[in-house]
């Protein structure tokens, strides 16, 4: 018995609840209903007001909590000050000799700068922009495993309202060194994890409550600094596509030749899909075209009235598609069909071969055009043919 994903239990944003712990933390959560109603989302106010700035975070996993890759290290995401001092000063050291010279650096510029050489660090990477955001959610697919991943998660920041309080204020740090250029694409920033006992979150969080800013226990109220916001794990190519065309990519995101190779690496994996996508498309069209060919013509009716009924089921017994062709699109080009025959065929069309071959060219091109393809086309101008010339020896018949 299939259950539903978790992410369909929480309610629609802007509505924010408690979720599962194991997933979700203690940040409250909601959930939008596509990644394009996240776009949507992202335009209401509480988004977009200038005394309240929001910083945010993509993650592809939906039950990856708010992590440095440093804190993941330990049990709990709390980093050892011991540890963390001596890592920096090892990658100081190793500096040495390499290019930049970090003597002069302090510790978050240092840790800035290593953060994006592969460093693992106690910082966490924020944008202040949504959709780069919701590009980083999506970026890469999704990893086989055993547990699935029904959703992809935005994490949103008050910066403005973190950055009041002096002791929560020197978790946020932008790196203004020049080392950091992808730092300047990506609208982005950094949280320092504090060393110690606590990790982000819940550092934030005994904060503000120990304030009296907030209720803990309002996941509302907790939702106006720190929130998460699941988006369904679906149309991931549709959802890079649209990001794509707001110039957000990775050429763009990472101006160095790291970025250069994962766009052009991007580039190459959709033309190979879109191949194969359109080699499946031209095989299912070279089958109905070998299926019009194969079927019998229909059994003309000596006589029959020439009528937009009579054609369009001559047609529909051609192209033999009905989700592509439905039979309101095969009756518009019926009538069409009829003003092209009255106003090409000559008043004894089917006594010369020249008027005969001219009526059928203009068929076939009026199905082309309906982006039928030639062989069933050409099949479908034959019968045209057949049908009007039928009609036409009825009724002068001697």
């Amino acid at each position: 018995m299939m259950t539903n994903p978790y992410f369909r239990s929480l309610p629609l944003f802007p509505t924010y609840a408690i979720g599962d712990v194991g997933i979700d933390g203690l940040v409250p959560a909601c959930r939008v209903e596509s990644w394009e109603a996240f776009i949507v989302a992202m335009r209401s106010p509480e988004h977009n007001m200038a005394k309240g700035e929001i910083v945010y975070r993509g993650q592809r996993g939906h039950d990856w909590h708010l992590s440095s890759t440093l804190a993941r290290l330990f049990d709990g995401g709390s980093v050892p000050a011991e540890h963390e001092a001596s890592l920096l000063a090892q990658f100081r050291l190793a500096m040495r000799g390499r290019g930049l010279d970090c003597s002069k650096l302090d510790d978050e510029e240092l840790w800035a700068f290593g953060q994006h050489h592969g460093l693992r660090t106690p910082l966490i990477d924020w944008t202040k922009s949504p959709y780069v955001a919701l590009f980083f959610a999506f970026d890469e697919p999704d990893v086989l495993d055993i547990n699935p991943n029904d959703s992809r998660a935005v994490f949103c920041l008050n910066m403005t309202a973190i950055r009041a309080d002096e002791s929560l204020s020197k978790i946020i740090f932008q790196p203004t060194h020049h080392e950091n250029a992808r730092l300047v694409n990506q609208a982005g920033l950094f949280t320092i994890t504090p060393s110690g006992r606590e990790n982000l979150v819940s550092a934030i969080l005994n904060e503000l409550a120990e304030n009296e800013v907030i209720n803990p226990d309002d996941p509302m109220d907790v939702a106006r600094y720190i929130a998460k916001i699941h988006v369904p794990n679906e149309n991931r190519v549709e959802c890079l596509n649209t990001l794509r065309k707001m110039n957000i990519h990775h050429a763009n995101l990472f101006p160095d030749p790291g970025g250069a190779s994962k766009y052009s690496n991007d580039w190459l994996s959709r033309l190979i899909e879109e191949e194969r996508r359109d080699a499946a498309e031209a095989q299912a069209i070279e089958e109905m075209a070998d299926r019009a060919l194969a079927e019998p013509d229909p059994t003309l009716i000596a006589g029959e009235p020439i009528s937009a009924d009579a054609i369009a089921k001559l047609l529909r017994n051609t192209v033999r598609n009905d989700s592509e062709y439905p039979p309101e699109m095969l009756a518009g080009w019926a009538s069409k069909l009829i003003s092209l025959y009255e106003r090409m065929a000559g008043t004894d069309w089917p006594e010369r071969a020249a008027s005969e071959t001219r009526l059928k060219i203009e068929f076939r091109k009026f199905l082309m055009s309906n982006s039928i393809n030639r062989a069933v086309a050409e099949t479908g101008a034959r019968r045209l043919v057949d049908f009007f010339k039928a009609s036409w020896r009825a009724t002068n018949a001697p």
